[in-house]
Formats: C-alpha cells, structure tokens, sequence
C-alpha cells in the first residue's frame, strides 16, 4: 500500500472545447480539493480557433492550480497529450478530455487502485445503447485489427483516461515519435497496470474532432507504429502470387507444346494479371506507408511547439 501521492497533475488537452471549460473546471474542483494534497490542472491549448485560450488564462487567474499550454498551430490530440506528460510535475498524473466524458468522480478510484501499487490505471469505455452504432463496431474492429497485426495488446474501450505514475512518465519522455500512438505507447512501455470500466457521458458541448478519415489514419498509425507485420504479409502476398503465376505458366506451356491447342484463357489470364497488379500496388502502399514514416521521424523536428506557457513553477503546497 502506497502512501497519498505527494501532488497530482491532470493534463487536459483542448482543441476548441470554450463551451465545455468552466463546467469542467467546476466539477473538478471539488473532487481535487477533497483529496487534500496539492495539485495542478495543465489545459493544453491544441490551436483552438475559438476563445479556448482566452478561458483558460480567465481560469488561470483566478485560481493557481491552473496551469496552461498554448501550441503555436494545431499539432493533435495525441501531442496535446503528450505536452502535457513533458510539462506535468505531479508524482502522478492523470489525463482526461475537456468533453465533460470523462467522469472526474472516477478520480478516487483509480488513486485508490494507485495506492494498491498500481502504476498504470486505465479506464476502459463501456458504450451505452445511446451510442453510436457505427462508431461502436468500427471501434471495436480496429482493437482487434490493431491487437492481430500489432506486437502490443491494446484492450477495446481503452481510453486516454488514464492514470500514470511518475516513473512511467519519465519513460514515456524518452520516446520521441512523430506518429504518437499513446495507447501503444502505454501498452508498450509495461509496468503494473489495472483496468477499471467507466459509462462514457455525452459530450457536453460542441462536434466530435475525430473525424471518419481521421479515426482511419488514427488507425493505421497505431497499427503501423507497434508493427513490422503488414510488410511480412506483404512478402507472403507475393510468394502466393509468385506460385500461382508459375502456376498459369506451366498451363500456358503445357497447351501450347504438349496438347498442341492454342491459349484460350484470356480471360484467366487478365484476371491474374490485374489481381497481380492490385497486390502490388497495395504492397507499395504499404512499404510506401513505412518509408514515410522513416522520412519524417529522420527529419527530427520536434514533436511540437509551444507559443506560450505557464507551467514553469513548483507546486504550491
């Protein structure tokens, strides 16, 4: 059993979420408050067009716990989040949406299982029958997806919800990705872990940011972050189709020198050939897939920019 973490950070990351700030930061309040240790609220402004900034410095202002980020142009979720790890200072920190989704109740528990000698605490989503159908299955097919092709085990449902010590932050920082996918990364890097489910609320204000062709790169940089698989299943695509060729040229052969008939299956054939042609193109997609992703993590840029930031100073006990 652990004693009380010495301070905790929450990391917020925020991309056009105004509406839903204050409601947030007055539910949190409470729940930090009863915990009596010092903590801070890290809001990551992500390049919000509206006055997501301009709440969050009101915020700030007021009341010291409020600690903030501002990117430079909108870099993503999954770097808003990661910004966050690199500037938290808690000995544990937790990571939630501005959508009000996330039940900060939820809190208590997952310290509770932290004190348990916990280091990772994942909440894991249980989808009411509110929920969007499409969104459900396709989720779901992407965690099976992604745990078949993938060397990591990511459990469906699981959400950036979550809770992480600090030697699992310091873990973290040293892995600098241009295509992050943190809920591999999370699964990748180990440590002792629990799972506790959580009934997802509905989005207090505002669109979802994730859109369908965004939900699909979000999947294939997962996917192709955590595995060298597709390019094994390239080479096996092209051993079949290298045997099944060898296979129409020996008929080939055969109905011209053996039972002296000319060829009459062109029809065969142009299937062969443009199936052949659509298997190499989709190995190049693939190989193409891996070769940029080497290309823009050689280039070593930073994961992101920040314009503007308060979070410099130690905790205030």
């Amino acid at each position: 059993m652990k004693k009380p973490p010495k301070n905790i950070s929450i990391v917020i990351p925020c991309f056009n979420e105004d509406a839903c700030l204050n409601v947030l930061y007055e539910e949190l309040c409470p729940v930090m408050d009863k915990l009596s240790c010092p903590y801070e609220l890290i809001f990551v402004d992500d390049g919000s067009t509206d006055h997501t900034l301009e709440t969050i410095l009101l915020l700030s202002e007021q009341d010291f716990h409020v600690r903030w980020l501002s990117f430079s142009r909108n870099f993503g979720h999954q770097k808003a989040l990661k910004a966050g790890l690199d500037y938290s200072q808690g000995e544990v920190v937790i990571t939630m949406d501005a959508d009000m989704q996330h039940p900060s109740a939820l809190i208590f528990d997952m310290l509770a299982c932290w004190a348990d000698g916990y280091d990772i605490v994942d909440t894991i989503r249980i989808d009411s029958k509110q929920s969007n159908c499409f969104k459900t299955v396709s989720s779901r097919l992407f965690y099976r997806l992604m745990n078949f092709l993938s060397d990591v085990t990511v459990t469906e449902g699981c959400a950036d919800f979550r809770l992480l010590d600090r030697k699992v932050i310091e873990a973290l920082r040293g892995c600098r990705e241009e295509y992050l996918f943190l809920r591999g990364m999370v699964s990748w890097v180990g440590f002792h872990r629990k799972q506790i489910p959580y009934q997802a609320r509905m989005r207090y204000a505002g669109t979802t940011k994730y859109s369908l062709k965004k939900m699909i790169l979000f999947a294939i940089c997962g996917i192709t972050s955590f595995s060298i698989r597709p390019l094994r299943w390239a080479i096996l695509f092209a051993a079949f189709f290298a045997l099944l060729s060898i296979t129409e040229i020996i008929y080939v052969l055969y109905a011209v020198f053996i039972s002296g008939q000319a060829v009459t299956g062109w029809a065969s054939l142009a299937i062969l050939i443009s199936v052949l042609g659509a298997v190499i193109l989709l190995m190049l997609g693939i190989i193409g897939e891996y070769l940029g992703k080497m290309f823009m993590q050689c280039k070593n840029r930073p994961e992101y920019i920040v314009r503007s930031e308060n979070c410099s100073s130690s905790f205030n006990v």
